[in-house]
This record gives C-alpha cells, structure tokens and sequence, in this order.
C-alpha cells in the first residue's frame, strides 16, 4: 500500500507535469507559470451540523482565507483576511454546530528539527497555530499551538455545544475554549503518543487513541470524574474510535500488534477486526474480522475516511478483498456484513447523512474515468447517483 504522503507527491508532480505541458505545447495560450500556479482553488469544505451554513479554505493568487455561504442561495463571502502569499497553508476548518464561528488551523506541519516552514525568510518565527474567528464579524482569536509533523495530521474536533475545541499535537491532546478566553491546556497526562480524539455525543467524554509504540490503546477521558479509562486493552493496536449515535457504545479497529525483527520481504497481510465496546464497563467483544490474504489487508488510505457508526446500530467500514475499494455494514451486535457498493469501481471519499442512514460517497460507478457522488442505504440497497455528467465531483 503506498503511503499518503507519496500518494501527494504523485499528484502534486503530475500537476506541474501538465501545467509544463501546457505552456511547452501551447504558443497560442501563452500563459506563464505565474499564473498556472495563482490559479484559484477550493479545498475542504465542512458543513455546521445545526445550520445550512458551510465553510471552506480558498487560495486565490497563493493567500488562503476561510470563506462561507449560507442556505438557500449559498452566495460565498470572505471571512478571514490574510492579504499576502506568505506559503502559510490553512487546514482543518470546523464549523461549531450552529454555524457561528469556524476554528481552523494556519501554518504548516513541521520538518525534522520541529520546525514550520518560512518560505519568505521572515525574522518571526512562524508557528502552526489553532484560530477561531465568527463569522459574523470580529478578528482571529488564538486558541493554541499545533505543529503536528505529519502532512495532513492536523485535525481540530469541536464539543457537541460549540464551547471547546480538542486537538491533537506533539504527542498530547489539546484542550481551548472557543471563546479564546484561556489558552489551550493539556486534556491530561497519558503515556504514549496520543491522537485521533472523538467527543461523545453528550459531550462528557473524549475517545482517543494511546500509542504506546508496538501496541495502541482506546482511551477515554471522563470530565464529570476527570480520569481515564481504557476500552480492552491488549497487547494489539486499536485505532479509530467512534462513538454510537447514542454515545452508549464505542466501535473501534484492531490489529495485531507490532512484530519485531521481520524481514521486509516478503509483503505479509494486515489482519483486522472491528471491535464495539462499552464505555462504562471498559468491555468489548469483536463483531467482525477479516480474511488472511494480502488483498484483504486493513485499507489505510480510506480506513479513517470510512469508519462510521451508523444509525440502525450499523457499522460502516471499507474493504478491498475482491480487489476493489468498497465499502461494507455489519450489525454492531455481530453478523454477516452486506456490501453496500458491489462493482469494479473504487470508492474514495465517504460521509454519513445528517440522519446516519445513508452513506454519500465519491466513486467512478458507471463512468471509469470520472468521479460522482453517490448515496447507498446504510443497510444496503442499490446505490443511488446523485450526480452524473462530464465534470469530476
């Protein structure tokens, strides 16, 4: 499986490939470099959960800003104003769950020596930080420090009532009320690398991953009781939880835990099983498990993406084992798995309806060199096309 970083790499080379295409065979265009690369570009749109506004980042001539637009005409305006192409990228926007104020993340990730990038040679030390501004009005108000070191790691999760933000960085999670009236404070001390935090539906708990090198743990951080609690713990590596929509249960996904001194060759499978547990008890029991053969290895490039706990006591998970990505939903109690998108098509992004019944996904079904998106019942059915023509979605 080739990592997401290289996956990147791959198509940022193939972009610059056209663009030098482009201007190498085209005398009659005769545009420049300079203006391929000031291109306007979209990225990352999020939804509030309880209102139809939307949010996303936009670069236009290299400055990123957040910008939003509101149901029904959706008509885009600008919400934060940064005014120059310093290469301070913008990531993670989050809408609170009543559409009033986005946080977000600016500044990149961090090389070796822990340091975010300068592109301009500024004499301020730059710095990848967590921000929050209302959409309504009002200037940026900081929140926090990121500097994750992983491309694409960064990942701001909002508390059901709008009034915290949790993130993960420098291997701690990260606690900072939106308001910005204090700053960010470490959730608690935990061992370990720890990341991918989940709030619970009642917001009184924090689901999140502890590292601890050859094996990993579910955590769960209580704020009534200010302790922590683990889910099964084993000598294996649990990974994205995910709470029930009734906050009562926790699925979550488990692999073997590391080997040490294998060769690298031959390329062995990646076993997994999917697990739900009681976050009350710390008891859990696994629901599904996967075949041994290589193609049938954990997905790790759509694995996160595709993990959901649906309405109905469904679990929504992707699977490669007849050799195409697609995607599965298995009784939380246990059971046989249905497939949900049977073809010779590869799905790729997926999100759940507002309601959890249905799974919205982007695929090339039905046309192999584009991309639509498509909705399927969480139960199963025959999918349903929600676009289709000669664009790419």
């Amino acid at each position: 499986m080739v990592s997401l970083n290289a996956v990147q790499l791959i198509r940022r080379a193939r972009l610059v490939a056209i663009a030098w295409a482009l201007l190498a065979g085209s005398a009659a265009a005769r545009f420049t470099l300079e203006q391929v690369m000031s291109a306007p570009f979209p990225s990352e749109l999020v939804v509030a959960e309880h209102s139809g506004r939307i949010a996303w980042v936009f670069a236009a001539r290299g400055v990123r800003n957040v910008w939003v637009a509101d149901a029904p005409d959706f008509r885009a305006r600008q919400v934060t104003h940064y005014r120059s192409d310093d290469g301070q990228a913008i990531s993670s926007p989050r809408l609170t769950p009543d559409g009033r104020t986005v946080v977000y993340v600016r500044g990149s990730e961090t090389n070796r020596e822990g340091e975010v990038a300068n592109p301009t040679s500024s004499v301020t030390e730059p710095h990848q930080q967590v921000w929050a501004v209302d959409v309504d009005g009002g200037e940026p108000r900081l929140l926090g420090t990121m500097e994750v070191s992983g491309e694409g790691d960064e990942d701001v999760q909002i508390s059901p009532d709008g009034r915290f933000a949790v993130w993960a960085a420098r291997n701690k999670l990260w606690l900072a009320p939106v308001s910005g009236a204090a700053p960010a404070r470490e959730l608690a001390y935990v061992r370990g690398e720890n990341d991918s935090p989940r709030w619970s539906p009642d917001g009184r708990r924090i689901a999140f991953v502890s590292d601890r090198g050859d094996h990993s743990f579910i955590a769960i951080y209580d704020f009534g009781r200010d302790s922590i609690s683990y889910l099964a713990p084993s000598v294996d590596r649990d990974i994205h939880p995910r709470w029930s929509p009734d906050g009562r249960q926790i699925a979550f996904i488990r692999r073997r835990g590391t080997q040490a001194k294998m060769p690298i060759i031959p390329l062995r499978a990646d076993p997994w099983s999917i697990w739900v547990g009681d976050p009350e008890t710390g008891k859990a029991r696994e629901i599904w498990r996967s075949g041994e053969q290589l193609e049938q290895s954990l997905p790790n490039l759509t694995a996160s993406e595709s993990f959901h706990f649906a309405a109905g006591n469904r679990i929504v998970f992707a699977y490669e084992q007849d050799g195409w990505n697609h995607l599965y939903s298995v009784p939380a109690a246990g059971g046989q798995a249905v497939l949900l998108t049977p073809g010779n098509f590869e799905v790729e992004h997926v999100s759940l309806s507002a309601d959890k019944r249905s799974v919205l996904y982007s695929s090339n079904q039905d046309d192999i060199d584009r991309r639509h998106l498509w909705r399927v019942s969480v139960e199963g059915g025959i999918p349903q096309a929600l676009t289709r023509g000669e664009t790419i979605e």
